[in-house]
């Protein structure tokens, strides 16, 4: 498969992870940047168990699929809205939830993402 269109199935995932993200981020409202840490963390466990099954040495798959799940978490996951939020807590000087969202999501999407690799293997 073509360079190109390997990044038009990663830039069709990333689109629709971020629509899935959007939508979330309409229905979870709350003070803290709860619905940033939910994507974060079911991005990291669905990445974890899509990957597991991919790459698992006994399926063969082809790597458009891998680009796909990997477009997809990538646009559905927030790092970006995770390190602003974050700073935003700072200067909010909300500093014990700055703090618990930077441990909670590196602690929460580290294991999701080891969970759904374990699930699925």
């Amino acid at each position: 498969m073509s360079a190109l269109l390997l990044s038009m199935v990663f830039a069709t995932g990333g689109g629709l992870g971020a629509v899935a993200r959007h939508h979330l981020s309409l229905v979870v409202r709350h003070q803290f940047p709860l619905s940033t840490l939910i994507v974060n963390v079911v991005g990291s466990f669905v990445l974890g168990a899509i990957l597991g099954l991919l790459l698992s040495d006994d399926l063969v798959v082809a790597e458009h699929w891998t680009r796909l799940a990997l477009g997809i978490c990538g646009g559905f996951t927030t790092f970006s809205s995770f390190a602003y939020q974050t700073l935003e807590l700072r200067a909010q000087h909300t500093w014990k939830q700055a703090v618990a969202n930077i441990l909670l999501n590196m602690a929460l999407c580290l294991g999701a993402f080891w969970l759904g690799d374990v699930v699925v293997s």
